[in-house]
Order: C-alpha cells, then structure tokens, then sequence
C-alpha cells in the first residue's frame, strides 16, 4: 500500500465503522441539497414566466431558498458536532499510536471530501430526479396546466455545489481548529468526562419568564391585522429567547425542586432520570429549545398554509362578491349612468346571460378621525381612514331593508374604530388648525350628523387588494344624494364617485366564466367609454397561484423543520445512550432489576421527549389569536377552519413525532442495555 493512498482509505474505513453517527448526517445533508437544488429549480424556472401570478411562485421560492440554505447550515454544523464528539476517543487513539496532528488533519480533509462528494453529488442526483414532480404538485396546487417538460438548472446546480461546498469547508476548519487545541490525552478521557452540576441561573430564569410572556401578551392583545402582521416576528423572537432561556435555565431550577422532593425523587423510576438529566441539562438545554422552536415553525407554517388554501373559495367571494363588476368614474367619464347599466345589461345578454344584476352609487373619500370630527384635509396624530358613503335609496334596494334618515341622521359601520362617537363632524379641516378656525363658522365646511344606528351589513364591491390597506374603515348610509353630494364637496382631491353595476354570470364552472367574462369585455370593449371592470374569474388565477404557492412553502419548509427535528432528536438520544451506557451497567451491578432499569429509561426519555412537544403546543395556541388576525389580511375569517386546521395539524404531528419516539428509544435502550417494550 502506498503512502499516498493510505489517508483516503483511512477515511473511507472510518466513515463505513461509524456509519451510525455518519448515515443520518449524510442523509440529511444529501436530502437538504436536493430540497435546496428544487426551491433554485423553481426560482430560476423560465416556464413559470408564462404563469400569471408566477411573480408569487418565484417570491415563494426564493425565500424558501434563504429558509433552506439557514437551515442547512444549521443541521450540517449541529450533525458535524455531534459526529466529532463521538469520534475524539477514536481521534486520540490515532495520536497515541504514532499519528502526528497533520496526518489526522489529512484524514480529516479526506472525510470531508468524501461527504461532500456525497452529497453534492447525491443530492443533486435526487433533486433533479424529484424537481419534475415537485413542479407538476406546484402547478397542481395553483390550478395551472402542467406544460412543462424534463428541464435541469445549471445555475441551479452551481449556487447547491458554492453553498454545501462552503458549509462543509468551514466543518472542516472547525474540526481543524478543535484538534490543534486538543491534547491526546483528553481526547482519550472525553468520552468518560462528566460534568459538574449547574448552577441555577435566576437572572436567565427572569429574563425567560418576562421575554416568553412578552411574547404571549403581544400575540394575544393585538387586534389589529396589520399591527399583527409588523408585530409578529418581534413577538417570535421574544418567544424565542424565553424558550432557549427557560429550558437552558428554567429546567434546572424544575429539576432541582423536583430532588428537593422527598416523596418524588426517592421512586426507582425518578431518581436516576432526574440525576442524570441535571447533570446533562447544560447540553440538553439547548436541543431540547431548537426542538421546540422547530416543532413550533412546523406547526405554524402547515396549519396556516392548509388554512389558508381550503379557505382560498371563501377570500376570494368576500373580494369579488359579484362574478364581474363595471365602475364608472362620475366625476371624469361622461354619460348617464342608467344607460351604461342598460348597455352592460344587454352585452351580458348577448354573451350567454346574467342570472342577478344590481346597480350603486359609492362614494368614496380618504379622510383622517380625532375625537369626534373627520377631516378630509390630514392632520398630525389622527386615525387614517377611508369613508364609504352611500345614500338610503341604494342601501335600501341592495340589501331590502328600506330606511328613512334625516338630513343629518346616518347608519354607520366603524372598523377597526372603537369608541366611534354618536354625534361627530365632517369638514374639510380639523378645528384646531388655522383653516378649521377660520370656517369654525361657516355651515358649508362643517357638517354635523348623529349615527341613528350601528349596523354590520355592508355593500360589498369588488376590490384587488387584501384587507389593510388602511388601518380602518367607515361606512355611511346618508338619507339623499344632495348629502353624500355635500360631503364629497368638501375636498374634491380626496374624494371619488363611482356608478358600479355587479352581474353574476350564468355560465358554470371557472373556465366557463372566463369564457363569457372575455366576451363579455369584447363586446364592451367597441364602445370605447372608458368604463373599467373587475371580473372574479380575471382574478382567480392569481389567486390560486398565490394561495397555492403560499401551502406549497409551508409543506415545503414545514418538511424542512421536519427534518431537523428528527435529526437532532436521533442523535440526542444517541449521545445520551453512550453516555448513560456506563450508567445503567453501574446500576445493574449494584442490584437494579431490568424491569426497573426500562422503567427508569422511559421516564427520562418521556420528559426529554414530550417536554419540547408541549411547549411547542402552547406557543402554538398562546400565538393562535394573532396568526388569526393576520390570515383577516388574506380575507380568511373563519377562526373555527383555521382552529381545524391547526388541531389536526398538530395531531398528525404528534404521530410522527410518537414515532420517531419510538425508534430512538429503542435504540437508547439498545445502546444502555434494556428493552423498550
């Protein structure tokens, strides 16, 4: 054997003996490039192009393609920890037997080689292979006719190679470091090194307490859906920090008063589980944390993104309420009214029919809310609101319910406004300011009403933007025109009428709505009037497109977590089985039956397990207020089918998770030396 192949050998030989350690390290990295080369596949796919609303699906990719590429580095840095600390012993024997630092670094960069080859290689391999499917169930889930065919993505490739190439270089100089500062003879005795009992560190307990309830109290206290949505990653990171510190802190002040428990501690089934939790809590803690936070990204991510897509019917109807929707602008397109509505009722006709046809006039204005007055002119630290305005003749004809107001009485609907006042104004300034004192006066420019009644039924038109665009609404029913007339006037800047006439088609079916929607148009269109429209059916693809892009991340990314999860799980209990092995024969030797040593072994390994899952459930539930608002800003508001979806998402989860519970157990148990029955 030569000398210059004994090194790649060497590697080869250590790599197949710890097959154990190595196999689900280098499943997971080759598993991770492939879902990495898949999201680079979509994001650089110039078939999606030709998809409308592909500027989603491609959104979608890229940032699942960050997400990826972070968690990548994650589980290849943890899994490579893991795999070196079980290997020292190893390492320190090669020292004692003749081999100088510079040759076990050769081996080193050999092994590296090796895995990186590996994955590279295989995952890339994997990624091609399954991105034709992942493809086709993106177009699936996005309502989109597959066209596309068998495509590879250099560029694709490229960016997977860079980025697993730098992660596993800097794996590398890690391990390079670790062994120039190690003697032989502590690699040798690591193995057998325990640790000293921590200290509880009240201050962390503190800090963990009041940032997790910070966390919670910002979940649950915001109401508002855009506040939700700016709020939510500083209450995520809150969340964050008082997990990592109460399972790094708090966990041992819980297993500290449990020892201090005579009646607990004193069990066959606890003593050792409890011991032996508190001398490892230190490197427990912050497994036990990333399990947590992982099983709650996987739970966050799937149940709103399956919300979100079953849901997706309902949020477009409260969009586009009507399957076509014509809007003439009063103030700059000439005409009468009454006859574009005849027109647009016999081009509906003449295009296969319209099963309901009602038309309105709205009134819009932007405005600001102090008090008790609106201004239609802003001013500083004022509520920014859009008005809806509509007269009592149009309210009564669309919704059945005829009413009779004053000239100053209204039927108002305040969004997001509470504390609305009974008697308020509209000008067009605010009193405080120089223009509102000097028409303080003037009956034109102030104009006073008393909300009769509060209601809740709207007229609902058509709109291409999700719900926040403003932080609140206002919505008006005013006895005439002449009023609504008087309001507008106020500022004409700010101020909109719109003649909206709203169809329902008679065509079944989306493909049969677009069909009539199109021709529709054409025959619209001849006119040259200038009269615009909003057809549900127009819409829908990008919405499909969207929502399904929107659950494709979440399975995607909710698998991704998955799979971190799982990982640091196994080897979690396998570094704890060679450590606890010594342990369990100790107590074996001292008289300890193996119906008491399997006792013992599930208890510990039921608390580490189910710990991080519960905690995981509570983040879940203490944030499901706030995830409930912020899926109001896509138009979903049946808090009960997203209830649903998180409780069997979470639920499903739970089996996976009681299954990997089972297989690591028992190959603890195996490792120490009992059975997991």
């Amino acid at each position: 054997m030569r000398k210059s192949g004994f090194f790649p050998r060497l590697a080869l030989v250590n790599l197949v003996r710890n097959g154990r350690f190595y196999g689900p390290y280098l499943l997971s990295c080759l598993v991770t490039a492939a879902m990495y080369y898949i999201l680079l596949f979509l994001a650089y796919n110039q078939g999606l192009d030709n998809v409308r609303g592909a500027m989603y699906l491609k959104s979608f990719a890229g940032v699942g393609c960050f997400v990826a590429a972070l968690l990548s580095a994650v589980i290849l840095l943890y899994a490579n920890s893991f795999v070196m600390k079980r290997r020292q012993r190893e390492l320190g024997l090669y020292n004692i037997l003749g081999l100088e630092k510079r040759h076990i670094a050769r081996m080193c960069l050999w092994e590296t080689l090796f895995c990186t080859a590996v994955t590279l290689v295989g995952g890339i391999l994997l990624g091609i292979l399954f991105s034709k499917a992942v493809i086709l169930l993106l177009l699936k889930l996005a309502r989109v006719p597959a066209q596309f065919g068998m495509e590879i993505s250099f560029r694709g490739i490229w960016e997977t190679v860079v980025l697993f190439g730098v992660l596993f270089f800097c794996t590398l100089l890690k391990n390079l470091w670790a062994l120039s500062r190690s003697k032989p003879v502590e690699l040798l005795r690591s193995a057998s090194a325990g640790e000293r009992e921590p200290r509880t560190k009240w201050i962390l307990v503190v800090l963990g307490v009041l940032t997790l309830g910070g966390g919670y109290f910002i979940a649950i206290t915001t109401k508002n859906p855009i506040e939700a949505m700016v709020l939510f990653f500083g209450a995520v990171f809150l969340v964050i920090i008082g997990t990592y510190c109460l399972f790094t802190a708090g966990s041992i002040a819980v297993l500290k008063r449990l020892r201090a428990n005579p009646k607990f501690y004193y069990q066959t089934r606890h003593f050792t589980a409890v011991s032996g939790l508190l001398y490892r809590m230190k490197q427990n803690a912050v497994g036990l944390a990333s399990i947590c936070i992982l099983s709650t990204m996987v739970l966050v991510t799937v149940s709103t993104t399956i919300a979100m897509n079953i849901g997706l019917e309902d949020s477009l109807n409260e969009m586009f309420p009507y399957d076509i929707e014509f809007l003439q602008d009063l103030e700059n397109q000439p005409g009468d009214p009454m006859e574009h509505m005849r027109e647009v009722e016999a081009a509906a006709g003449a295009s296969g029919g319209f099963t309901e046809s009602r038309y309105y006039t709205r009134y819009w204005v932007y405005c600001g809310i102090r008090g008790d007055e609106i201004a239609l002119n802003l001013g500083q630290d004022c509520t920014r609101t859009e008005v809806e305005v509509v007269t009592a003749e149009d309210y009564a004809r669309l919704t059945g319910r005829d009413v009779i107001l004053a000239p100053d009485e209204v039927l108002a609907c305040p969004r997001n406004l509470p504390g609305f006042p009974a008697d308020f104004t509209i000008s067009a300034y605010f009193s405080d300011t120089p223009e509102g004192a000097l028409a303080a006066d003037d009956d034109r420019t102030a104009l006073p009403f008393h909300v009769r009644e509060e209601i809740t039924e709207v007229i609902h038109h058509a709109t291409t933007t999700l719900l926040g665009a403003e932080d609140s609404r206002l919505f008006l029913v005013v006895s005439d025109r002449e009023t609504a007339e008087r309001i507008m006037d106020l500022d004409t800047s700010r101020s909109a009428r719109q003649f909206r006439v709203q169809l329902n088609l008679t065509a079944k079916g989306y493909q049969e709505k677009l069909a009539q929607t199109e021709s529709l148009v054409y025959i619209l269109s001849q006119r040259d009037d200038g009269v615009g429209f909003t057809s549900k059916q127009d819409n829908a693809q990008e919405f499909y497109t969207m929502y399904g892009g929107f659950l494709f991340l979440g399975i995607f990314l909710g698998l991704l977590f998955l799979l971190a999860t799982v990982l640091i799980i196994y080897y979690k209990q396998i570094s704890e089985g060679y450590e606890d092995q010594r342990r369990y024969l100790i107590l074996r030797q001292v008289g300890m039956s193996r119906k008491e040593v399997n006792v013992s072994i599930h208890s510990q390994i039921l608390l580490v397990f189910f710990l991080p899952l519960g905690a995981a459930a509570l983040h879940v539930v203490m944030a499901f207020p706030m995830l409930s608002k912020m899926l109001e800003l896509f138009n979903l508001f049946d808090v009960k089918l997203f209830a649903l979806c998180a409780v069997g998402t979470l639920a499903v989860f739970c089996l996976i998770y009681a299954l990997v519970f089972v297989l690591t157990a028992r190959a603890y148990s195996r490792i120490v030396g009992g059975s997991v029955s």
